[in-house]
């Protein structure tokens, strides 16, 4: 074809797809994506949420705040007036120190060391040192210009700042809202810190509100890790969750409280030699004049203790037959006196005894006073029926008398059943400490006929007698074993199975064998010897108190190296026994 040929135009072909519709498309997928989209995108978020902290710590009251105790949230709140932290006083003497005692019925707060009482009342803003019933050293008026015992809310709250007076512990306060962080103890734990900026949350959740920020480098206590998470502590007292990848490596660390406070040791009235203690048990005050016929082959003791005093009334008040030739004459043959105080009374009022200062004051007035007319040289403590209601008060009441024994340099000896659970009130771990000696009932093992027929005091019976007692944290030095001088016949009828028995001393035990002419026979387990027989349709049973059952049952004592023995009681005993005694006193 030639150049001046003539091309034919080409038609472009519209397109088919119309604008509006590409419209829609977009619309769709876009609506696509925010529906769907935005749900999923929500999932994988980490939500912003700012917790309110007066909700998340449940906070109703202005003053509440909360107390977080080493690592945990204590159930019940602090209180802040005007700067001043307050806690429940039943939360202190737990958790802190348990000589922090609420006399509630004398209104007042009293805090008992080895050698004073420090006193508090309700609603008062100073305290008292040496405010012991008989103090030998002039009482002084501590005033902290605050209010430092005050009732909220039907509890009784005690200001922290006086607390940590008397008791090595550390407390901060943080603000906003006001919480406390308190460490009632030495302890190990773990830290890390955060690698940046992150979030504290409330729970383990990304949907979870934030309680704060941590900032990069932030230590923090770790207190468990739960894979993706981490529960954590923060030094403000905060507890809350973080992200494990945010934070750094831990390190073990551990965290020791000042000792600010130095608490006065107990200084024990104990003797360089064996204690050998015989109760004299007498009744009525004539029978003082017959000491002599008592210590009639007694030679190896060293410590009599006449049952001279009973307590009457919850005000304190004691009957007594005390007799002061009687102390002349024990001295003059070398022996200590320390009588016997008990709670026999039927029907005494042991619970206003106990839970009131004064009437607890006006016994301990009463002994000091006897010990210094007299010229005693200490005291037994035979309390027998304490109610375990009352077991804070009878602590109470052990504390003070031992304040005033101590002070005067006078022997404290205190009576025990062998431990079980229903005597646990009686708090031989502090009886341990404030006593010079405890000394275990170590005998019926059998009574009547509600614990059945059986031995007086068994040698297995001993034993664990003497290791619970030691295992509740009272020294061997400071323990004394009691014997018995007596033993039971015991008389079970063929007809109903009922049994009886009666007690009898070594002299009625040999006669009643004797005229029967019984050959007992000796039962390793037990360390006795052992006999029966039938006789006027009964089963006569008898476990013999006798000078070999009192050699094994010295030999397990001088085992465990304790500090002596006592022996109930004084007239019921042979020289045979004495003999053993003489011999386990005198042993290396």
């Amino acid at each position: 074809m030639s150049s001046s040929e003539t091309k034919t135009p080409t038609t472009r072909r519209k397109s088919s797809v119309s604008p509006i519709l590409v419209i829609i498309l977009v619309a769709v997928i876009l609506a696509v994506i925010y529906f769907i989209g935005k749900p999923m995108a929500e999932q994988v978020s980490f939500s912003r949420e700012q917790v309110d902290l007066h909700t998340f710590f449940g906070l109703t009251n202005e003053e509440d705040a909360p107390v977080i105790l080493g690592d945990t949230r204590a159930s019940l709140n602090a209180k802040v007036f005007d700067g001043v932290v307050y806690w429940d006083a039943l939360n202190i003497a737990k958790v802190i120190d348990e000589r922090f005692y609420r006399n509630q019925e004398d209104g007042c707060v009293l805090f008992t060391t080895a050698d004073e009482t420090v006193r508090v009342n309700f609603g008062q803003s100073f305290y008292t040192t040496h405010a012991e019933v008989m103090p030998v050293i002039e009482p002084v008026q501590v005033d902290l210009g605050h209010t430092i015992a005050r009732n909220e809310d039907g509890r009784l709250y005690l200001a922290l700042d006086f607390v940590k007076r008397y008791a090595n512990f550390s407390y901060e306060v943080f603000a906003a809202p006001d919480r406390v962080q308190i460490y009632a103890k030495d302890f190990d734990y773990v830290s890390a810190s955060a690698l940046k900026k992150t979030a504290l949350r409330a729970n383990s959740d990304r949907k979870s509100g934030v309680l704060r920020s941590l900032d990069a480098g932030e230590r923090v206590f770790v207190l468990t890790p739960l894979g993706d998470w981490t529960k954590v502590r923060t030094c403000d007292a905060l507890i809350g969750f973080v992200e494990t990848r945010q934070l750094s490596e831990t390190s073990e660390n551990h965290y020791v409280i000042e000792n600010t406070y130095i608490d006065p040791p107990y200084t024990d009235v104990v003797r360089d030699y064996p204690i050998c203690l015989g109760w004299n048990q007498l009744t009525v005050y004539d029978a003082n004049q017959y000491l002599a016929d008592y210590l009639a082959g007694a030679d190896p003791m060293n410590v009599i203790s006449p049952t001279w005093y009973t307590i009457t009334d919850g005000e304190g008040g004691v009957t007594s037959i005390a007799s002061k030739a009687y102390v002349d004459q024990a001295h003059a043959r070398g022996l200590e006196v320390w009588p016997l105080v008990d709670d026999f009374t039927e029907g005494l009022d042991r619970h206003g005894l106990l839970s009131r200062a004064e009437s607890r004051g006006a016994l301990i007035s009463f002994l000091i006073s006897q010990c210094e007319e007299l010229g005693l040289d200490g005291i037994n403590i035979d309390f027998e029926v304490v109610p375990a209601d009352d077991g804070a008060h009878f602590t109470q009441f052990l504390r003070e008398f031992s304040v005033a024994m101590r002070a005067r340099g006078l022997v404290f000896s205190i009576d025990n059943y062998p431990p079980r659970a229903h005597t646990e009130h009686y708090n031989r771990r502090v009886q341990g400490e404030v006593a010079d000696y405890v000394i275990i009932m170590g005998y019926d093992e059998h009574w009547g006929s509600s614990s059945g027929a059986g031995s007086v005091a068994s040698l297995p019976f001993v034993r664990d007698a003497i290791e619970r007692t030691l295992a509740q944290d009272v020294p061997a030095r400071k323990t004394i074993n009691a014997v018995p001088f007596y033993t039971r016949i015991w008389t079970t009828l063929h007809a109903d199975g009922s049994v009886s028995a009666t007690a009898v001393g070594q002299q009625s035990q040999a006669d009643w064998i004797a005229k029967r002419e019984l050959e007992p026979i000796w039962d390793d387990v037990l360390g006795q010897h052992y006999t029966q027989i039938d006789e006027n349709k009964a089963t006569k049973q008898v476990w013999l108190e006798d000078a070999d059952s009192m050699r094994v049952r010295l030999e397990i004592m001088k085992s465990y190296d304790l500090a002596g023995v006592a022996c109930w009681r004084l007239g019921l005993e042979n020289d045979a026994q004495w003999s053993e005694i003489a011999a386990y006193l005198t042993q290396p």
